[in-house]
Formats: structure tokens, sequence, C-alpha cells
């Protein structure tokens, strides 16, 4: 084997093995409809499971933002479902968060505001204001009146089933559960000034009685923890959704999505090997590009944070991007490329992903010392340490 097929063929072996590391009992998406997103806490107080870094956080909105996703309002999914909206964009997703904590408004409303993404808010009204960590009616209001779409998760957040409450009676549950449903829907809709029409289940936690109680709560739909897209016709009650924990690493977030791995060869730079300074062009070729819908083809650096021109040719399955201006703000060392596109056969979407490493910056000169006349008359005369603290 000559040299060049050796390092072509390592290259498909670590572009297949290890940029799409996603587990092996994750299950094939079904990539009609739209997936629905929970996330619970953003850098936060610790949280068993439920917590994410500050920086997947804008990992995964600038992965959205950047490789062709469509970010919606759950409104119009659920007019999808309903068959009163005809059609979705491409690789819709649909942004949530549960609970009411304190994280939604300072760290999820910023980052989502500036990208213009929609995004829904369960909050159960119990927590609001009863810790530093949660949300205030004010923050609220403040989001809603922004447009944040602000929706029910209950009064309390309790198990809402009725094989969880053994010591009610059938008519002493049914009180229960419908003061949880209807007192959380009149609270919100006191306080934002506009219309409660969606529930996420605590918990996840639902059962074939508990649905019927949300109806005729007034509730349209509701949304469980049950992995899978929603598509149309779904059940409005039992909407899916794809709940992000601690646990969930980046590749498999991105298979959740439903994207299926890609081969890529004549990758330039290489894989994780160290850049040479000066390096403006990122480059690689596809294999299988006859199969790609060329108008679905598209490539991306993340960290970058916006997208910069790139160009394919579909006569060969070549895609460059060129940094040029970027590299000045290109101040990390690593870097993720991703390359992605649309099987054309089986409409699903292929992607491959791999980390740049750059040089570390050199570090900027010292400033030179300067003295007044005064204190080079003194320094003749007296030695003065340097100190090595710093002033708080």
């Amino acid at each position: 084997m000559t040299a060049r097929r050796a390092n072509l063929a390592t290259i498909l072996v670590l572009l297949s093995a290890t940029a799409f590391a996603a587990p092996p009992s994750v299950p094939t998406p079904d990539l009609s409809g739209a997936t629905v997103i929970c996330y619970h806490i953003v850098e936060g107080p610790s949280a068993p499971r439920m917590l994410i870094s500050r920086s997947a956080f804008r990992q995964h909105l600038q992965y959205l933002e950047m490789t062709g996703y469509n970010v919606i309002p759950l409104q119009h999914l659920y007019e999808y479902v309903m068959g009163k909206r005809a059609s979705l964009p491409k690789n819709a997703v649909v942004l949530t968060f549960d609970d009411g904590w304190r994280s939604t408004y300072t760290e999820a409303f910023p980052e989502l505001q500036k990208r213009k993404f929609p995004f829904t808010v369960f909050v159960y009204p119990k927590i609001i204001g009863q810790t530093a960590n949660a949300l205030t009616w004010k923050q609220i209001r403040e989001m809603s009146d922004a447009g944040v779409d602000i929706q029910s998760h209950s009064l309390s957040h309790p198990y809402l089933t009725r094989r969880r409450h053994g010591s009610f009676n059938d008519t002493e549950y049914a009180l229960w559960v419908q003061h949880e449903l209807v007192e959380s829907k009149r609270l919100l809709e006191k306080e934002t000034g506009k219309t409660v029409s969606f529930l996420a289940y605590p918990y996840g936690d639902y059962d074939e009685k508990l649905t019927k109680a949300v109806a005729q709560a007034g509730y349209s739909a509701a949304l469980t923890c049950d992995f899978g897209r929603v598509r149309r016709g779904s059940d409005p009650l039992r909407m899916r959704r794809f709940v992000i924990d601690d646990r969930m690493d980046f590749a498999a977030f991105r298979h959740y999505l439903g994207a299926t791995p890609m081969q890529l060869a004549d990758v330039t730079p290489a894989p994780t090997k160290p850049l040479d300074a000066g390096v403006t062009v990122i480059s690689a070729k596809i294999p299988g590009y006859q199969q790609l819908d060329p108008k679905s083809v598209g490539m991306a650096l993340l960290s970058l944070g916006s997208a910069i021109p790139y160009t394919y040719d579909p006569r060969s399955g070549s895609i460059t991007l060129v940094l040029r201006d970027a590299l000045d703000s290109m101040k990390a060392r690593y870097h993720r490329a991703v390359v992605w596109g649309t099987d054309m056969k089986t409409g699903k979407r292929v992607e491959a992903s791999w980390l740049l490493k750059f040089p570390t910056p050199p570090a900027p000169p010292a400033p030179p010392a300067t003295t007044t006349p005064a204190a080079a008359s003194t320094a003749a005369h007296v030695t003065v340490a340097a100190h090595g603290g710093t002033q708080k």
C-alpha cells in the first residue's frame, strides 16, 4: 500500500469510528416532523443529570444555527400535528425549558434572543421566587413580553398519575389533579396576560386517565419525556421530547437530532494534528457525493459562532472553507469542523465532524518599563524586588 493510500485509509477509519461515536443503544431516528429538545438548567447549581454546562449549551446552539437546522415555535409544531399547518421547514427543532430555573433567564434567554430562536418555558408556579436559583415573576413577564412562550408544568411539580396517589379515592384524586392543572394555567395567564395551552408532564409521568384530565382542564397539547420525533397525526396529548442531561455528549446530541455518519477523504488539515501557522484553508472530499443532494451540502467551523463562506463542487465532492479574516477571532486552540448533506434516496441527514488544533498564539510582549526622574534617581541607590501578586 502506498503512503498516500495508507493516510487515506487512516483518515476514513478515524472519521467513521471516532468523529461520530454515538452510543450503540441509540435508535435510528425518524426524520419526519420535528424534534422537541428539553433542557432544564444551564450552568447553574448542581442537579442530578439535569445540568448542562454553558459551553455545551452554546455549542448546541451554534450547531443548530450553522448547520442547516430550523428552530420553530412549539405552536407551529402543534398546528402541523393537527393538520392546520401544511408543512414544517426541513430539520425542524423546537426548544423547551422545564421547571422555572433562573438560568433560563440569565443563560438561555440572552443566547436565544441573540439568535432569534423561539423557545417555550414550562413553569410550575410554586417554584417562583422560592429560591435564589428560581425565576421571579418579573423575569417571567419580561421574557413573555419579549415573545418567549410561557406554558404550564403543573402547579407544584408532583407526579400526576393516579397510581402515584394511592391514599386518594377517585373523587379526591380528580379534584386534586384538576387543581394542579387549572390553578397553574390560571396563575400563568394572570401574570403573562397570554393564553396557556400546553402542559409538560412533571417527570414525564402520564397515563390515559391523566391525558383526559389534561384535556378537561383546557389544555390543547401535552409533552412527555418519551424519546422520538413529533409527526403529523401524533397524539397532541403525548408529544415526544428529547431530554438533555449531563451524560449527553456532542456526538450523541447530533445523532439524536437525526444525523448519521458520513465518510470524508483528503481532509486538510488532518484531524487533531497541529496546524502550521498561517493555514487559512480547511477542505475535504466526500467519497459518496453522488448520493447527496448538492443543494444540501454544507460546511462550518462551529467555534467561530457565525457562518463563513464555503465552496462545494458537486462534480467532484470537494468542499472548501477559507478562513481569511476569521483567523483574527480564533483565540481557542481547538475548533470543530462539520460537513453535512442529505442523502437523496433516504432523505436522511449525513454528517462528519473533526477537531482542528491551532497553534498556541505567542504571548504579547511585556510593555517596556517606565520610570519617573525621581524614581530613576532612587533606583540608582536602592534595589527593588519585583512583586508577583495581583491587586483584587
